[in-house]
């Protein structure tokens, strides 16, 4: 098996000040914390930035709690009314509206064993497909 390297990883393990080469994905909290810093520069409360998007104020106060994020048009939204760039709000927004709207199925091949294979799916589907997946890889697993 080839040796695999970090190409972005410095030599002397300092990894605080480490630069990665793709931006960083938000969790929740740290959405909620930069809308929040973003509604207090305006001096706007949570109901006036739900007025200016359009959104309930409800909506507003479980992203600022960082309970749950916005639709793409929901993000939208905000961040035409905080008058910011949709990256400036979520970084990496477009890559994950990606991954909703493309759904991805991999497969790869087991280098050790070619009677196995990995399998990777990102895809909506019915109740009943999912569970016949679901069914196939127990029974898979038994063999």
């Amino acid at each position: 098996m080839a040796k695999r390297s970090n190409t972005h990883t410095p030599p002397d393990d300092n990894f605080e000040n480490v630069v990665h080469l793709s931006p960083r994905h938000l969790t929740k909290q740290e959405f909620g914390k930069r809308l929040y810093a973003l509604m207090t520069k305006k001096t706007w409360t949570q109901s006036e930035l739900g007025r200016a998007a359009g959104l309930g104020r409800d909506s507003i106060s479980t992203y600022i709690r960082g309970r749950s994020m916005p639709s793409p048009k929901g993000l939208k939204k905000l961040a035409v009314a905080l008058g910011v760039e949709v990256e400036e709000l979520l970084p990496n927004s477009f890559e994950a509206a990606l991954d909703n709207e493309i759904p991805a199925i991999e497969l790869k091949m087991s280098q050790s064993d070619p009677e196995t294979a990995w399998l990777r799916v990102n895809r909506a589907v019915s109740m009943e497909t999912a569970l016949q997946v679901l069914e196939l890889i127990k029974r898979d697993e038994k063999s």
